[in-house]
């Protein structure tokens, strides 16, 4: 199972042009160390060899535990947006730290965390020879937990702040498995710093908040999916609530997708601070189970007195072909939802291949379906079912909204030696189930 959320990229909304930058050069970064669709993150290779033999002298390598009492400290966990962070400042529950590694010229110290339930969080301070790259901005590359690929955002790419006499950054992350040590400390090793490769290694000590384990054993299941979530235990923090549950799909469903909606007993929705994570997975002959958790960066023990927790799953299904010889109409249905999709017409005419089609859904989400029309009804050469490259160019207009009538039509006097029968029509099925999860029974959970 993938730990990620909904796919909503067909929608077409409005996005902060900064944050959409900063996701993109998060990418392109991730995108070096890709090894599979899966998008699991290879060891990253060091351009500088010789930078995998400096080991990272320690300065000062003394560790309070007193807790934290300098405002700049809130500050940064503010300026961070780290919510959980914030709110432990203020109760001033954050320990203080102070390890610091150097190399190439850089020092990084370590200069405060946190562990409330399974959240954690630090800061850390840049100074030195620090260069920053072409866009002028300060960024850090960093692996966690020795880069295990098994563990979800164990590397990742960290934009720095600028201070007075240097950079401040801030890390928050989730403990990847399902028991809560009550004190233990983590790996952290920075690759890269700025334009300068290297290695500054931490074990970094965390001791865990007080918090309350609530256990719960509820399920809620649907039967034709052979989906089902067991909610196991709340955990109450300081700062945040953690709900475990363990999700049991079919062999299929190895990418299925459990998402969780919450709410007060005034019915309103609760914000998540990260939803899905994956903890542990298991297989047998007949069903994968995955162990998760779902995270609220506050604490709800005065807010609310019971929890409605609804699960959803977003159910995988691999991609669909429909060949273009065949007999029209051409009816295909879902594996595993009530979903379908209706060919009508086929038409070859002055290099243009036109095709009508429409769904079969209880669901009428206009926008919805004509985006899922124009981005995942694609003409592919057959034997390139599997590869995705730049579709065929084409366009997609409804002819029908009410009853989700769309016609494609593609160019295909750009296509080498294109017949019709040696290519195919794929359906990525896969793509509308993300919107269109099955919806598990609410389930109850009482916090008294």
């Amino acid at each position: 199972m993938e730990k990620k959320p909904f796919q909503v990229e067909y929608e077409k909304i409005e996005v902060p042009q900064e944050e959409v930058l900063q996701a993109i050069q998060t990418g392109i970064n991730r995108a070096t160390a890709t090894k599979s669709v899966k998008k699991r993150l290879k060891p990253y290779l060091l351009a500088a060899t010789a930078a995998l033999f400096i080991t990272a002298s320690f300065i000062s390598p003394s560790l309070s535990y007193v807790m934290a009492e300098v405002p700049f400290i809130g500050k940064v966990y503010e300026n961070m947006n780290d919510l959980v962070g914030r709110n432990l400042a203020s109760q001033q529950l954050i320990t203080e730290l102070n390890e610091t590694a150097s190399n190439q010229g850089i020092d990084i110290s370590i200069k405060s965390a946190y562990y409330d339930g399974a959240v954690m969080g630090v800061t850390f301070y840049i100074t030195g020879d620090a260069q920053t790259e072409a866009d002028g901005r300060l960024k850090g590359f960093y692996e966690l937990f020795d880069g295990k690929e098994e563990i979800a955002d164990s590397k990742e790419l960290v934009y720095l702040d600028p201070t007075e006499d240097g950079y401040v950054g801030h890390i928050r992350l989730y403990y990847p498995k399902t028991e809560l040590p009550p004190n233990t400390t983590f790996p952290l090793e920075f690759k890269r710093i700025g334009t300068k490769e290297g290695a500054w290694k931490f074990d970094v000590p965390i001791q865990q908040l007080p918090y309350k384990t609530i256990q719960l054993q509820q399920k809620s299941s649907a039967i034709d999916t052979g989906v089902s979530v067991l909610f196991d235990a709340i955990i109450q923090g300081q700062a945040s609530t953690a709900i475990n549950y363990t999700a049991t799909f079919p062999r299929e469903g190895k990418h299925d997708q459990v998402r969780l909606e919450i709410f007060d007993d005034k019915g309103r929705q609760l914000p998540l601070l990260a939803d899905g994570i994956d903890l542990e997975t298991s297989k047998d002959q007949h069903s994968i189970t995955v162990k998760g958790r779902t995270i609220i960066p506050q604490p709800l023990a005065e807010v609310t007195s019971y929890l409605t927790i609804s699960p959803k799953v977003a159910v995988y299904e691999k991609d669909r072909f429909i060949t273009l010889e065949q007999p029209t109409p051409i009816h295909i249905d879902s594996a595993r939802q009530k979903l379908g999709i209706t060919v009508e017409k086929i038409t070859l005419k002055d290099e243009k291949l036109t095709i009508d089609f429409h769904f079969n859904s209880e669901h009428k989400d206009f926008i919805l379906f004509e985006n899922f029309a124009r981005n995942n009804v694609e003409l592919v050469e057959e034997s390139e079912e599997e590869v995705y490259k730049k579709p065929i160019k084409h366009t997609t207009k409804a002819i029908d909204k009410d009853n989700l009538r769309f016609r494609s039509t593609f160019n295909i006097g750009t296509v080498h030696d294109f017949s019709t029968d040696t290519y195919v029509l794929r359906v990525n099925f896969n793509a509308l189930h993300a919107n269109i999860p099955v919806e598990l029974d609410a389930v109850k959970a009482d916090l008294n």
